[in-house]
């Protein structure tokens, strides 16, 4: 009888791929494949599988005087379905905090799958902690690999970003005066990079926004906070404070 050139299994490839099944007899004798063990139908076609499943094929050996083998030699072939993708778990996108943050990329699987980190879309290399400390941007890429060691067919991205915090703000100096009459009005002011502006508070943490001008124009003291905001919406780490202060005449 013929013999086999092996079963063959392999994980879904995309393009689809095709197995042909093989068999070798000796000299003189040709290879007949079947779609069962005894009886059944002769391949008018190659034995070949080209979807997701399995199948076996019977090669039966005949000679020059149009003998058959005894029996029949079984090759199976057999491409094991890809996993779905990941579903990510989202893009992460914050301001940078003290102390830094650090940021971990998130995919899910069905049950029966993994998730594998890699840091390219196609080839690359294993990342076993797909994380983001540092100021900046990183992607990494989610494939599902199954109980069979098959992957996903593709990659799923996500995108860790940690934007700077701006600059503190630069104070524009402490006032103090004497009073005058009438009432003088002070003004508190601090400076930011282009591209950054000043919100002003009433506490070096949390407190209120002021919506109306850092002034003072009554005797006494007060202290304003100037806090940095950049066009990412990033706030400065700390405040600046400017105390104005009118000692009475």
């Amino acid at each position: 009888m013929p013999v086999t050139g092996g079963d063959q299994t392999e994980c879904e490839a995309s393009p689809l791929q095709t197995l042909t099944a093989t068999a070798t007899v000796p000299v003189g004798s040709t290879v007949v494949w079947y779609d069962a063990a005894n009886g059944g139908n002769v391949l008018v076609t190659a034995p070949t599988l080209n979807a997701v499943g399995s199948i076996t094929y019977y090669a039966q050996a005949v000679n020059a005087n149009n003998c058959s083998s005894l029996s029949r030699t079984p090759v199976t072939l057999t491409i094991n379905a890809a996993p779905v993708v990941p579903v990510t778990g989202g893009d992460q996108t914050e301001c940078e905090a003290s102390p830094l943050q650090t940021l971990t990329a998130t995919a899910t699987v069905p049950a029966g799958s993994t998730v594998v980190w890699y840091d390219a879309a196609t080839g690359g290399s294993i990342v076993t902690n797909p994380t983001l400390n540092a100021v900046g941007s990183i992607t990494y890429y989610a494939q599902a690999v199954n109980e069979n060691n098959c992957s996903s067919l593709s990659r799923t991205p996500v995108t860790l970003t940690i934007n700077a915090a701006p600059v503190v703000p630069v104070t524009g100096g402490d006032q103090t005066e004497c009073e005058a009459s009438p009432l003088q009005t002070l003004t508190a002011t601090a400076t930011v990079p282009v591209g950054s502006t000043v919100v002003w508070y009433d506490a070096a943490n949390g407190g209120n926004v002021l919506v109306t001008a850092p002034t003072l124009n009554a005797v006494g003291s007060i202290t304003y906070y100037a806090q940095a905001v950049n066009a990412n919406n990033c706030s400065s780490l700390s405040r600046t404070p400017v105390t104005l202060t009118i000692n009475a005449a």
